[in-house]
C-alpha cells in the first residue's frame, strides 16, 4: 500500500495530507520546533500511528543544523 496514492482502505485521519497539514500549523504557532517535540505532538493529536507517515509527510521541510524544523517559505 503507497502512504502517497490513496485507495478505498486510506484511513484519511492518517494520510501525508492530512498530517502534512497539521505539521503547518503547529510551524504557523511555533516557526522552530525540534523533531521528536513535533511528532510527539502529533501523536497526541492525531494518534500513534502517525509515526508510520511522519517522514514522508516533512519532505517540504528544511532541516536544519539545529536538529529542529522551521517553515521554508522560500520560493524558486
Amino acid at each position: 500500500m503507497s502512504i502517497l496514492k490513496p485507495s478505498k482502505h486510506t484511513n484519511l485521519h492518517y494520510s501525508v495530507i492530512n498530517i502534512s497539514a497539521n505539521i503547518l500549523k503547529i510551524l504557523k504557532e511555533d516557526e522552530i520546533i525540534r523533531y521528536a517535540d513535533l511528532l510527539d505532538i502529533l501523536k497526541l493529536k492525531i494518534g500513534n500511528d502517525v509515526s508510520e507517515v511522519f517522514l514522508s509527510s516533512l519532505t517540504f521541510l528544511y532541516i536544519e543544523e539545529l536538529d529542529s524544523l522551521r517553515l521554508n517559505n522560500e520560493i524558486m
